[in-house]
């Protein structure tokens, strides 16, 4: 068998550059990670508002259910979930019903915490001249939809093609924690061969508690 004869100097230079190049990529990580942190911008929401929603109310097996955390409602015609941001409001619909389903756009509204009823916009008509004119949205028997709630009053043109959107509730500095226990509601009317079912979701702020300010 032929010997191998490795010289001992080049292992040595070998293993001294690939210690050099390690280090150099941890350096060059750790150069990336202080720039991005450079770069970071400071959220202006400083508060997280924790909902629930408390009405309707879930009966399941005949025991009424405690106020959803999860802002989920079911019965035997729909299954509705709402998510929660600063400024909006998402929610997906599904139509439980072998027929077709329809929400009533031009009666939604929304009420805020001190009882006044506010028209809404969704995804399709925002940001245009017609957040007034929401047409009626169809949902076929066993499918689903996503959308979104926003008042329009909180809806502002600043200049062309320029919108502003004002939150829903102060979330920016310490007077945040006054929206603990404040209830508000979304009316949402919905038609279902030809009888048409008011529902109204009552939520209230159980929880408001500090978030990161720093977001990427």
């Amino acid at each position: 068998m032929q010997k191998r004869f490795i010289d001992k100097r080049i292992s040595r230079q070998y293993a001294v550059g690939s210690r050099q190049r390690h280090v150099c990529c941890l350096l060059l990580t750790a150069y990336s990670l202080l720039f991005l942190s450079g770069c970071a911008e400071r959220s202006p929401y400083r508060y997280y508002n924790i909902y629930t929603l408390v009405e309707p109310e879930v009966i399941k097996n005949g025991i009424k259910q405690p106020p959803s955390y999860d802002k989920e409602f079911e019965d035997d015609r729909i299954a509705i979930k709402f998510t929660f941001k600063e400024k909006k409001i998402y929610f997906r619909l599904k139509n439980k019903t072998d027929k077709e389903l329809k929400i009533l756009w031009d009666r939604l509204s929304f009420v805020d915490s001190n009882g006044d009823s506010q028209r809404v916009t969704g995804f399709k008509n925002i940001f245009t001249d017609k957040m007034d004119k929401q047409p009626v949205q169809e949902i076929r028997a066993k499918t689903e939809i996503n959308d979104l709630i926003v008042p329009i009053d909180n809806i502002e043109l600043m200049e062309e093609w320029t919108w502003y959107v004002r939150p829903l509730f102060n979330q920016t500095d310490e007077q945040s924690i006054a929206n603990m226990g404040k209830i508000f509601s979304i009316s949402m009317p919905i038609e279902i061969a030809g009888d048409v079912i008011d529902y109204n979701y009552k939520f209230r702020i159980d929880h408001v508690v500090p978030q990161s300010t720093w977001v990427y």
